[in-house]
């Protein structure tokens, strides 16, 4: 295999390397959430066992920074500072293009924006300094001995699974938008049929009232006729709301009690995926999918249900 000049390595054994790392954060991410929420999630992007973000994060600070790899003090601060500016980049990336934001450090001491944050970027560079010095020579001598041809079947193999995985990874991430927007759309229309309805069915109430005022004094038989008018266009316009309201709701329940494993496995693996636009309708969803409707995050998504309700009622006073 032709040794790329620059970096000692070919592409053979980044590739081979990259698959290894990406599988061993994939295992830390695991154990790490698992110890956090007490249950296992399968953690990244892409469904197979694997973090390609740490993969590619390790394959970079062994070629660029192979010259200082025998220095523990220069290794260290320069993978902190690469890891940490690789993070910020994907971070920023994946939330200009799915305008999303998948992680939030928030929460933590010395955060930027929620997208790093100083413990992480220390951990990163502790790692690194481990993995360069004492892992990684391992882990390039097993590659080193492995058949070559045992080797380019696995780099064809995961090259072929890792292409076809990130394309149903992206097709559930769509998938998802979709259904978050469309629930946010049919609740608003929701809300917006009630108003409506409800104005209309008033006005048409309050012409058919002063009609029936201003003949008070007629016979008998006029105002019963025009008392019957008035229950009349009341009764037309709550069947109209009825039927329009009812149409919606039940598409509203299906696609929020609809089954999609996809997407309820980007939901426990992002447990902080965080919708810019249609952040209600997706903590609705997660929380129909995830918990069973038992828990909400929010007093607004709490109260969501009801709202929708009493605005169907509004429409029939």
């Amino acid at each position: 295999m032709q040794v790329i000049p620059f970096a000692g390595l070919s592409l053979y054994q980044m590739f081979l390397m990259f698959c290894f790392w990406s599988f061993i954060g994939w295992c830390i991410e695991v154990i790490d959430m698992t110890y956090e929420t007490g249950e296992y999630q399968n953690r990244g992007f892409l469904n197979m066992p694997i973090c390609p973000i740490e993969g590619l994060g390790v394959v970079m600070v062994t070629v660029f920074f192979r010259p200082i790899a025998n220095t523990i003090v220069p290794l260290f601060v320069a993978s902190t500072i690469l890891c940490t500016a690789f993070e910020l980049f994907v971070g920023w990336g994946m939330e200009k293009l799915f305008h999303a934001r998948w992680w939030d450090y928030s929460n933590m001491k010395f955060n930027y924006k929620g997208y790093i944050c100083l413990r992480n970027s220390m951990l990163f560079g502790a790692g690194c300094v481990v993995v360069i010095r004492y892992v990684q020579p391992l882990v390039l001598k097993a590659i080193n001995a492995m058949p070559v041809k045992l080797g380019m079947s696995i780099v064809i193999i995961m090259s072929v699974l890792i292409l076809l995985d990130t394309v149903a990874s992206l097709m559930a991430v769509r998938k998802l938008q979709n259904k978050i927007k469309r629930l946010d759309e049919l609740s608003k229309l929701m809300l917006s049929v009630s108003v409506k309805t409800g104005k209309k069915l008033a006005s048409g109430t309050l012409k058919v009232k002063s009609n029936v005022d201003k003949i008070i004094d007629a016979k008998d038989n006029v105002v019963e006729k025009m008392t019957d008018v008035k229950d009349n266009v009341v009764e037309k316009m709550q069947d109209m709301n009825e039927y329009n309201l009812e149409k919606l709701r039940s598409e509203y329940e299906r696609l929020i009690s609809e089954k999609d494993t996809a997407t309820e496995r980007l939901l426990r693996a992002f447990p902080k995926f965080h919708s810019h636009n249609y952040s209600e309708s997706l903590q609705l969803l997660r929380d129909k999918m995830l918990y069973k409707g038992h828990r909400h995050s929010s007093d607004e998504t709490e109260n969501q249900p009801e709202m929708i309700e009493e605005s169907k009622e509004e429409s029939k006073v």
